[in-house]
């Protein structure tokens, strides 16, 4: 048997050496820097360039996809293994206490935008190619590890990258929780536009539509004089320049998790509407509030699937020259279609005829069979090189590239036991040591998978 664990610890040094350089490119999606070369903005276009650059000084075949996604390619044979994840970030934001593009190592943690979303994983994939590479193991499969550039805003790049590749026998991406998950919900986006009756009022709050963000900008505000509560857990700050200036703080997060958040958007429609008692802060308030309306039983769209129930989370709101605009970022279970979405929505919405909302879907919910052979080999090989037992495979409320391909799952790199975290917020974090751990669990799963006899299976959902 192959010791992969002993060769991944060899490659402790080389993984840090790549993450610094990989981190220092800042690669959230920038429109004013687009070009036809960066389609996703400068600093996404950097960092598919640093992969490609890895890959060609390895010797290996490289081949950038229209400038959405990049691969580095290695053995041979028809069919392909596919390792998919992205090289952009979701803007750094407010609330770092150390430098969002910079590695920051403290004893085992290591902190920086996408650490572990997605770079610190894919990193990790890479340096278990190398072991491969090194030992010369003989593939009945390419191995395709592939860097997408607009995961976070939209799914653009794997789209793209597919209208010309050929789709994988095996897949996973390493862009959510070990051991395996087989499913994963559908996600949309929901803009919500109305006139506001107050001019003067300016709302900014949140930037990124699949985050939560921390705080909430308000001006044009009078806050002392009247009656206003806000709930626990949140700071409203007045500016020091003006009286009707303030700052709302919560706490963000992921916005799959809500319920480990303190939503700022919400708190600003309740706010809002002590204030105003107005129609259209009655309606702000009934879609972003948690119980009915981001749980979705207001619009009766409350019925568990597999992959469990909707979200219609708020993340972005804006206010301004009388207009409001809210996003919200939907993910729902494979029971339900985005046709019940929209057909729930425009009927709640029918009692605010000045309103209006658009739909823009991003993927679909998908399933795929857990007593399949890809995810029996993924989840066994997980448990032999870390003894966990207690941790099934199992589907998740957050979205992926996995719901893009065929035969393909999530797999990793984050370890059930905390040791990664604040994923989408600051002071995004990974230990080195569970690094270094995935780097043997993905080799051996490259290995197997390039060998494994071939399966047809068909992912279920909408």
């Amino acid at each position: 048997m192959i010791d992969f664990s002993a060769h991944a610890r060899d490659r402790a040094n080389h993984f840090l050496q790549l993450l610094a350089q990989w981190v220092a490119i800042p690669s959230p999606f920038d429109s004013e820097t687009r070009q036809p070369d960066a389609p996703f903005g400068q600093g996404v276009a950097d960092a598919l360039g640093w992969w490609q650059k890895l890959g060609d000084d390895a010797g290996l075949k490289t081949l950038n996809v229209d400038h959405h996604a990049v691969h580095i390619e290695y053995g041979s044979g028809d069919e392909i293994v596919y390792v998919f994840g992205h090289a952009d970030v979701i803007p750094a934001g407010e609330g770092w206490h150390f430098p969002p593009y910079q590695l920051t190592r403290l004893g085992d943690k290591l902190m920086g935008r996408g650490v572990v979303d997605d770079k610190g994983p894919m990193i990790a994939a890479w340096l278990a190619l190398d072991i491969l590479r090194e030992l010369q193991l003989p593939l009945a499969r390419r191995i395709r590890l592939v860097a997408g550039g607009n995961e976070e805003t939209g799914f653009r790049c794997i789209r793209r990258y597919f209208e010309s590749q050929p789709q994988p026998a095996f897949a996973f991406t390493p862009d959510g929780k070990f051991p395996v998950i087989y499913g994963e919900k559908g996600s949309l986006l929901v803009t919500l536009t109305a006139p506001v009756e107050q001019p003067d009022l300016s709302v900014s709050c949140g930037e990124v539509v699949n985050s939560i963000p921390d705080v909430a900008h308000l001006r044009g505000l009078s806050l002392y004089c009247g009656s206003w509560t806000l709930e626990e857990g949140f700071t409203l700050l007045a500016e020091p320049e003006s009286a009707d200036h303030w700052r709302l703080y919560g706490r963000g997060g992921h916005s799959s998790k809500p319920e480990s958040c303190l939503n700022p958007v919400v708190a600003t429609a309740q706010l809002l509407h002590q204030r105003y008692n107005a129609r259209w802060t009655q309606q702000l308030v009934e879609i972003t509030e948690a119980k009915t309306g981001q749980s979705g039983v207001r619009f009766a769209l409350d019925t568990a699937g597999e992959c469990g129930k909707i979200l219609l989370v708020p993340t972005v709101l804006n206010i301004e020259n009388g207009l409001m605009t809210l996003t919200l970022n939907v993910r729902y279970p494979e029971n339900i279609s985005a046709e019940m979405i929209t057909e729930s929505l425009a009927r709640w919405n029918h009692d605010w005829p000045a309103s209006r909302f658009e739909i823009q879907p991003v993927k679909p919910p998908s399933l795929y069979p857990p007593d399949s052979p890809l995810v029996q080999t993924l989840h066994e090989i997980y448990t032999r090189h870390t003894g966990d037992t207690h941790h099934p495979s199992r589907t998740t409320g957050a979205g992926s590239y996995a719901s893009a391909m065929q035969n393909a799952v999530i797999f990793g790199c984050e370890f059930p036991d905390g040791s990664s975290g604040n994923t989408h917020s600051p002071d995004e974090y990974g230990s080195l040591s569970r690094f270094i751990s995935a780097i043997g669990i993905y080799a051996e799963a490259l290995y197997r998978l390039a060998n494994l006899p071939a399966e047809t299976s068909e992912k279920r959902g909408n």
